[in-house]
């Protein structure tokens, strides 16, 4: 078969940026926090810029409430 393009070449890694979530103290629900981290990134980060915020505050969906997160209540998406 004659192609008139090259195909795109397949990818050789697949991604490993996760959402961060964090567990609602009020209803115990999962929610994202809005960013998203590489996992490796996340896990053992050289500089601290290589990664979002280590801390930060959210309005919960599920609770309406203002939640502050701080970077041991983050879980890693799938």
């Amino acid at each position: 078969m004659r192609f008139y393009f090259e195909p795109p070449a397949p990818r050789k890694t697949k991604s490993s940026a996760r959402r961060l979530l964090v567990r609602c103290p009020a209803t115990a629900k999962l929610t994202s926090v809005g960013e998203i981290s590489d996992a490796a990134l996340w896990d053992d980060a050289p500089k601290k810029s290589d990664v979002p915020k280590k801390s930060g505050r959210f309005t919960c969906p599920h609770c309406q409430g203002v939640h502050s997160w701080v970077k041991k209540d983050v879980l890693l998406a799938r």
